[in-house]
Order: structure tokens, then C-alpha cells, then sequence
């Protein structure tokens, strides 16, 4: 049963609330991949709580996996009305771009104050991930900030001779692999820098326990489809980031 069928299923159980939900999120589903939470509530003139259990009542725990359930439906199981090869890329780019929005406000303007703070600053990214961390690090000398960047295991396990407690440690990795961080940054285990940011594709990354702070960005549900380069949303992340630290700069 996919998502679709799992909600009409379910069109008896529905409260007069749910109802309207239920109709909007029918009429409107390739919204349900940009939208939040609120946003939905406010279009199907109900609540947020009304929308948490019109998704409790489909089985879910709550609004993050129901989303979750759609992206996957939208890219595997709907039919758009175009098969055009450069519109379906198009619109898989620009949901990526879209979710940017969701993104917490406060761990970026942290992750950018972080990077302008007096201490030494360390950016590291292997395989493809060692784009995003060279781009930020060149970037970021374009504005007249000065880096470390290591991009490949060897480097970055030389990165431990040199970074301190008090200093900024950036690694971006799509998976957030465990084994990543234990063959480059293992020697930090016990004293990671405060300032230490995993940027991840993974909600569920392993070595996330190991940094104070964890980005997660959008296109996960991507990571299977050729067609979409996951790598791109981490660019344009790095693109907006550097553009707030311009501006604070300035």
C-alpha cells in the first residue's frame, strides 16, 4: 500500500477537522514536499494539531515521518503531469532548493558565527564531500577569512595535530559514516573541538555524536535517483552560507 491508497484508506476515521486535511492534502499533494507543518494547517484552514492527527490517524508518529512517507510516494510512486526529462530534473532541483527553507535559522546564524570567531578554523570533506569543504574553504578566503581544509582521509588525520579545543571544526559528509570519522578524526574523540559541525544528508548519521552540532540538510530521499546529484544542495548550502557571513562581514 502506498501513500496515496494509506490515506484514502483511512477516509471513515477522519474527524471534521481531519476532513479538511484530508481534502486538502488530496487536491495539493506535491505541496506536502515543501510545506510545513503550519503552512499546511493554515491552507486547509484547520490547526497544527489538527494536521499532527490527521497524521496519527494514518499511522504515523507524527508530521516529520508523514513528510517523509510523501517525499518517498512523490519521487517513486506519482505520476506528474510531464515526463519531460528537463522538467522532472528541474522540479527535483528546485524541492531541493525549497526544503532549504526548513532548515533552523538559529544553528546556521551559529555555524556562521562560529566560522568568524578570532580562533583557527578547520573544514574538512572526503570522496565527493571534499567539494562542498574545498568550496566553503576558498569561499570563505575570497572574503578574507582564513581556513585549514583537508580533503581526502590521510589530510585529514593530520588536521588532529593542529586543532585545539577552543578552535572551529566543519566536516561535511553526505552519510555521516562512522567509519569516516574513525579513520581521519578518531585522535579527537575525547576532546572535539566545541565548535565542531557534522553537515549530513543523514537525519540518522553515526558519527554525529561526536560533534557538538549537526546540520542536516535536504535530498536523502534523492540518494538512490540518478538523475538528482545529491551533492548539489550542499553546494548551494555553502553558496547561502557564505553569502551571510558577506553580509555580516559587511
Amino acid at each position: 500500500m502506498n501513500f496515496l491508497e494509506n490515506i484514502e484508506l483511512h477516509e471513515a476515521d477522519y474527524s471534521k477537522t481531519e476532513w479538511k486535511v484530508y481534502q486538502y492534502v488530496t487536491k495539493n499533494i506535491e505541496t506536502l514536499e515543501t510545506f510545513t507543518i503550519t503552512k499546511i494547517a493554515e491552507l486547509s484552514h484547520t490547526s497544527t494539531s489538527a494536521v499532527l492527527r490527521f497524521c496519527q490517524t494514518l499511522g504515523y508518529k507524527g508530521f516529520k515521518d508523514f513528510r517523509y512517507a510523501a517525499i518517498d510516494y512523490l519521487h517513486h510512486y506519482y505520476k506528474r503531469d510531464s515526463a519531460d526529462i528537463l522538467d522532472q530534473m528541474t522540479d527535483n532541483y528546485t524541492s531541493l532548493i525549497n526544503q532549504i527553507r526548513n532548515l533552523n535559522r538559529d544553528d546556521i546564524n551559529r555555524l556562521s558565527q562560529a566560522i568568524l570567531t578570532p580562533e583557527k578554523l578547520h573544514i574538512f570533506g572526503i570522496y565527493l564531500s571534499s567539494l562542498p569543504a574545498k568550496y566553503l574553504h576558498m569561499g570563505l578566503q575570497n572574503i578574507g577569512i582564513a581556513s585549514h581544509f583537508a580533503g581526502d582521509l590521510n589530510s585529514g588525520s593530520h588536521l588532529t595535530n593542529i586543532i585545539s579545543e577552543e578552535d572551529t571544526l566543519i566536516m561535511f559528509s553526505v552519510a555521516g559514516s562512522i567509519s569516516n570519522y574513525k579513520r581521519s578524526l578518531s585522535a579527537l574523540q575525547n576532546n572535539m573541538p566545541k565548535n565542531s559541525y557534522l553537515i549530513t544528508l543523514n537525519e540518522k548519521a553515526t558519527s554525529a555524536k561526536y560533534f557538538g552540532h549537526t546540520i542536516v540538510l535536504p535530498g536523502s530521499v534523492f540518494s538512490q535517483q540518478s538523475i538528482v546529484d545529491i551533492q548539489s544542495v550542499t553546494i548551494i548550502f555553502v553558496e547561502i552560507l557564505l553569502n551571510l557571513i558577506h553580509e555580516k562581514l559587511g
